[in-house]
Order: structure tokens, then C-alpha cells, then sequence
């Protein structure tokens, strides 16, 4: 089981101090990606990078009401996570990754950029080095730049505030189960779910 926390870029101070120096000598800091992206560009084209078709595919997926599930309490972000974790899984053939939130007291997914593409149209987070575009399994989509964003009641001046949180990494459901904390999860789906939730694909 992986675990880290995303953090926000901190500044760099100059380190030429207060000596003035020539503007093209003046130390510039480069963040990582990490720092609260910028916002995402509109896509005026459809792309077809993996990332792209798993967005497609998921916006078909919120058409036939799957956000609804979510909103009506029929379905947690736990087992619905699940389920999409193996959907992307089977379907895409890449590896994702489950990430629960507990102080969001959530879940959502994973998957690598370097597995779905590299593109600005999405937000991405670098967890140990590694970067990661987030799924949220609700809605279902993939995460862009959003200001003015509520989830379970609260707001968030954007969508990476929200995202941006002490988070632990799981391979699967049944590591996601394993979990410890003081929010409690259950990274399980019965036969009538799996039954239910396939009726979306």
C-alpha cells in the first residue's frame, strides 16, 4: 500500500538576496506539478488520447443518470469507485488506482499520465513522482480546473482544493478495504450491484 499527501508549491525566495542583479541572471523558481494547475483550456478538438476516449466514455455514462445514484444515496462513492476501477481496468487495459480521501471523506481514481496520455485539457497531481490525472466516480469524469465546487455540502473555491488532500493510494478494492482511519469504507459490490451498475456501460 502506497500513501502520501499532496502539497501546494511553496515559494522560493530569491536567492540573490538583496543584491540587485541583471534581470537575465535572476533566479526564476520552476514548481512541480503539483502546484494548483491553471485553468484547463476548452477543447475545441477531440482528442484520442486514452484520456480522451475514458472521458468520452464516462460522459456516456453520467447521460444515462449514473451521477443520479450518488445524489439519491443509492450508491456511495466507495462501490461506485469499485466499480469503475475495474471498468477502466478491463477496458482500457492499464492499472488504476483507488485514492481515499478520509478527511474529504471520499474516494475516487487514479491512473497514470505516462499510461493515458499527456495532455493540459486535465487537471494532473504528482504523488511520489508519479502523475496522476483523477477520476471522480460519482459524476463520473475526468477532473478538470472547476471554480465554485460543492461535494457533500461544503464548497471549495475549485476543484483542486478539493482534491488537493492528504490521500492514501491502493491497488485495489480489496487494499482499499484494508485501509485505516476513522472514516469507514466498504470497497465491495454484491451480485445485485454489480448487476445494477452494468446497465450504465
Amino acid at each position: 500500500m502506497l500513501s502520501g499527501c499532496i502539497g501546494r508549491p511553496v515559494n522560493v525566495n530569491d536567492p540573490s538576496g538583496d543584491k540587485e542583479q541583471p534581470a537575465s541572471t535572476i533566479y526564476k523558481p520552476q514548481y512541480d506539478k503539483i502546484q494548483t494547475p491553471t485553468l484547463t483550456p476548452t477543447p475545441g478538438i477531440s482528442e484520442n488520447l486514452l484520456i480522451d476516449n475514458i472521458s468520452r466514455d464516462l460522459k456516456d455514462f453520467n447521460e444515462k443518470g449514473w451521477d443520479k445514484l450518488y445524489e439519491t444515496n443509492e450508491f456511495d462513492c466507495s462501490r461506485m469507485t469499485t466499480f469503475m476501477w475495474d471498468y477502466i481496468r478491463t477496458k482500457y487495459r492499464i492499472p488504476s488506482k483507488i485514492i481515499v480521501a478520509p478527511n474529504r471523506e471520499h474516494a475516487w481514481l487514479a491512473v497514470r499520465v505516462k499510461d493515458a496520455g499527456d495532455t493540459d485539457r486535465y487537471l494532473n497531481w504528482t504523488v511520489k513522482g508519479v502523475d496522476y490525472y483523477f477520476i471522480e466516480s460519482t459524476v463520473p469524469r475526468v477532473v478538470i480546473f472547476e471554480k465554485d465546487v460543492y461535494f457533500g455540502g461544503n464548497w471549495y473555491g475549485t476543484t483542486s482544493d478539493f482534491y488537493t488532500t492528504r490521500i492514501y493510494i491502493a491497488d485495489d478494492p480489496s487494499q482499499a478495504n484494508d485501509l485505516t482511519g476513522g472514516w469507514s469504507t466498504e470497497f465491495r459490490l454484491t451480485k445485485p450491484d454489480i448487476d445494477k451498475l452494468s446497465t450504465f456501460e
